[in-house]
């Protein structure tokens, strides 16, 4: 069961000029699906799903053109985050940005994930945010994700969104970095699920200045590929830390061709290269 809510959005920029390793889909995951309904462009509607009793999500998007089926539709996941009210409800909401031309109709598909470990937030007040990061992290053989069990709130909502980064020393050490955020409405602590996937592609990425965005294909997707999960493995640069943040999401259609995007942003202080990972879930 899910519900929507509309608003307005932006796109970033993108990248050319990359490498391409193809790879093969991952193994077989359960999902859950549901429709998004017709965006009109640039339309942001937030959407969730109900009794959310996973350890993590991951989600993915189906596209095609509402007026025009063979139309190259555009769509992008902008945000996800966990809620839990309080009646005890868990709920998985994502925000997606339709189009910037057309009028395209979505339905999201929900990857369900295992943990491996868990961990905990602490009390974080409404509106607060905190950082951890794991040293030694296999950036080149697997992207993560994290899934939040927010606590139940005796009043309000307890929603967490969790931010990643991947970060590599001018040492060569690898370094996975989260940061949840409390985006509900009141103090509340949160167990979190962490989730490593196998690499099936990756993508070659040339230097890209400090702060600066960009977009990348993911390649060699097979067909039957639902969900898209974004990592990276930035490079190691003697000037300092190559930090990458995972952004968003985009899923394009037109005709029967599928393709899908990642963005991200150098949040490291130095420019540097990257590789981007990928994990293909269907």
């Amino acid at each position: 069961m899910t519900r929507v809510v509309a608003g307005l959005g932006v796109l970033l920029v993108a990248l050319g000029g990359l490498m391409a390793t193809p790879g093969t889909a991952a193994a077989a995951t359960t999902f859950f699906s549901f429709s998004a309904g017709v965006f009109e462009p640039q339309q942001v509607k937030h959407v969730w799903w109900n009794n959310a009793n996973s350890d993590a999500y991951a989600a993915g998007l189906e596209v095609s053109g509402a007026d025009v089926p063979g139309a190259k539709c555009h769509l992008e996941v902008r945000r996800t985050w966990y809620q839990r009210n309080a009646s005890g409800e868990r709920e998985f909401h994502l925000e997606i940005e339709g189009d910037s031309v057309l009028r395209c109709q979505a339905t999201v598909w929900l990857a369900k994930l295992t943990r491996f470990r868990e961990s905990s937030t602490g009390t974080l007040a409404a509106g607060q945010s905190r950082s951890w990061h794991w040293n030694n992290a296999d950036a080149e053989g697997t992207v993560y994700a994290v899934g939040v069990l927010p606590s139940q709130p005796a009043s309000g909502s307890c929603a967490i969104e969790v931010s990643t980064q991947y970060r590599t020393q001018p040492d060569g050490e690898y370094e996975f970095s989260y940061r949840a955020t409390n985006v509900g409405t009141v103090a509340c602590s949160a167990t979190l699920r962490h989730v490593a996937l196998g690499v099936d592609t990756t993508v070659a990425v040339p230097e890209v200045p400090a702060g600066g965005p960009y977009n990348i294909g993911v390649p060699g997707v097979p067909a039957g590929t639902r969900v898209i999960v974004a990592g990276a493995a930035p490079s190691v640069t003697a000037a300092g830390p190559c930090q990458v943040s995972v952004l968003t999401t985009f899923y394009q259609r037109q005709g029967t061709t599928t393709g899908v995007y990642a963005g991200y942003r150098n949040t490291g202080g130095v420019a540097c290269e990257s590789t981007a990972t990928f994990a293909l879930l269907s």
